[in-house]
């Protein structure tokens, strides 16, 4: 039995049978199956936790335990072992699968319950580490699990409506839904607007006009739907409306299809006046007149203003008998004030001299205009400068040596079970036994620029436990040194292909180091492991 471990056997065991079980019955109820079963392995260790005070140590032997045991699964890490303990410390109640009450047991908070778990079970694993990292009040956490079930929002979409604070907008808007909405629906209309609107997505001067807030959120479509949510679907901008011989424009005009309601919004540059509102009367009367179908509901309407004072919009909308709501929107505000204003102008500037520039270009011109905009926005690391010998000569003082006596550091906890070790470099024609003799025909320039491959290879000779079946470890890491980068390759690991790759202006970090001392000594471990394994089934 394992040190402080009272009842592990016995947990194990338990574990792996309701692992086999979930993984019989993964066919019919795969995502909901997979919570389940992560729900019961957190809840084992939240209790043993207390109960037995296990600790860091122990989660990650279960870990790797678990892994043996069902090697071709995955998310048994011990971080993700951790996130279920939390998942079953911030729902108790969750176990979907259990036979439910009998409906005359159930009452409101079993009501609540079952309502919690049939959305739990609606969301990737991934959605929920991402919910217990990022929302720590229940309620709000579950307002975004009801939310992203119902709307089926990927992973990114639920981060993004949690990072734009949709949980304190949604319902918030000034409306007079209550009275001329029936009360069946009221609510649910308040709840589908939000107060203010997140336009981050597009930014506008001090001088724009309502044209200029019209074209850059239907430049933006596809964000401003997700910003305005689920089930509206766009008609137009600019709608014309005839009545008479004169005609009239919606801004912007949208059909919800589950309400089955049209939705009229206009924009406006400033703070919201009284008068705003006689006019999208005038526009609602005109879409149920002329739009709305016999199996429609009355069109609502949505004034959207970059402020608003909230009593002047409640006065405003107290004797109305049309459905209006009045919110306002946030711009991107990323620019400094001082520039702000001028933007407009200059684009506009900018537009009329590339028109007629367009019209001089030739196709090969064009062509090359869109590759260097296509580069342009390309984003990562950029080549500042080739191999020299002096740069060579800096990474391999600073990078390079540490690197290796780091490994060799490491590989120094592997000798006692080996016979003997020994390692070399060798480059073009030339091996070297110890570090001094690799330093001086490494600052040999020369040597240097006649090489660009130099092979580390270290052996442990003899494992002592294996008797007569005695075997050899070891690897072979190669420094590569490219025009443009230098990296390393392992053999018979990653393709062959460097598993760390650098530009000339870097060094090699603390963590490169660790993390290529950890690879070489985990592909020590597996080649010692498959030994041992082979040995075991002769």
């Amino acid at each position: 039995m394992k040190p402080g471990f009272s009842k592990y056997s016995e947990i194990i065991e338990l574990l792996k049978h309701k692992i086999r079980q979930a993984r019989i019955q993964a066919v019919i109820t795969v995502n909901a199956q997979m919570l389940n079963i992560y729900w019961e392995i957190g809840d084992t260790i939240a209790k043993q936790e207390q109960e037995e005070g296990w600790g860091k140590k122990i989660v990650e032997t279960l870990a790797k335990d678990l892994k043996a045991e069902f090697p071709e699964m995955k998310g048994f890490s011990p971080r993700n072992i951790r996130y279920m303990r939390d998942f079953a410390l911030a729902y108790p109640d969750f176990p979907i699968l259990q036979a439910p009450p009998a409906k005359s047991e159930i009452n409101e908070h079993m009501n609540n319950i079952l309502i919690l778990q049939a959305g739990l079970a609606k969301l990737t694993w991934y959605h929920h580490v991402t919910l217990l990292d990022k929302v720590k009040d229940l309620k709000e956490r579950q307002f975004y699990i009801d939310q992203t079930a119902k709307n089926g929002w990927s992973r990114d979409v639920m981060v993004h409506q949690i990072e734009s604070g949709l949980y304190k907008r949604q319902g918030q808007i000034t409306s007079n839904f209550k009275h001329t909405i029936a009360p069946n629906q009221s609510e649910l209309v308040q709840q589908l607007f939000k107060d203010p609107y997140k336009f981050d997505f597009i930014y506008l001067g001090q001088q724009a006009k309502e044209r200029d807030l019209e074209d850059a959120l239907t430049n933006q479509l596809t964000k401003f739907l997700i910003e305005l949510g689920q089930w509206f679907a766009f008609m137009g901008r600019q709608y014309r409306v005839m009545v008479g011989d004169k005609e009239y424009f919606y801004d912007l005009l949208f059909y919800h299809t589950r309400l089955k309601r049209y939705i009229v919004i206009e924009l406006k540059i400033d703070e919201f006046k009284p008068e705003y509102k006689g006019k999208m009367e005038y526009y609602l009367t005109i879409a149920d007149e002329q739009l709305k179908s016999a199996t429609d509901d009355p069109s609502i309407g949505l004034i959207l203003c970059k402020t608003k004072d909230g009593l002047v919009a409640e006065y405003a909308l107290r004797d109305s008998s049309k459905p209006i709501g009045i919110a306002e929107y946030n711009l991107s505000e990323s620019l400094p004030e001082n520039i702000k204003g001028e933007l407009p102008s200059i684009e506009e500037l900018e537009i009329e001299i590339e028109k007629g520039y367009d019209e001089l270009k030739s196709p090969a011109e064009k062509r090359l205009e869109a590759l260097k905009n296509k580069i342009s926005q390309i984003s990562g690391k950029e080549i500042m400068q080739t191999a020299t010998t002096p740069i060579l000569f800096e990474i391999i003082d600073s990078s390079i040596i540490p690197m290796y006596q780091s490994i060799i550091d490491r590989m120094d906890q592997f000798t006692d079970m080996f016979v003997s070790r020994s390692y070399n470099w060798q480059g073009k024609n030339k091996q070297m036994e110890t570090f001094d003799q690799m330093a001086e025909e490494w600052k040999n320039e020369e040597f240097l620029k006649s090489n660009y491959d130099f092979y580390f290879s270290y052996h442990l000779n003899g494992f002592k436990k294996a008797g007569t079946e005695a075997f050899s470890s070891g690897f072979q890491l190669n420094f590569r040194i490219d025009t443009y980068w230098y990296g390393f390759t392992l053999i018979n690991y990653n393709n062959q292909q460097p598993f760390i790759k650098k530009l000339y202006n870097e060094q090699l970090s603390k963590e490169d180091i660790n993390q290529i001392t950890d690879t070489i000594s985990e592909f020590v471990i597996d080649n010692i492991e498959r030994n041992l394994e082979r040995m075991s089934d002769l």
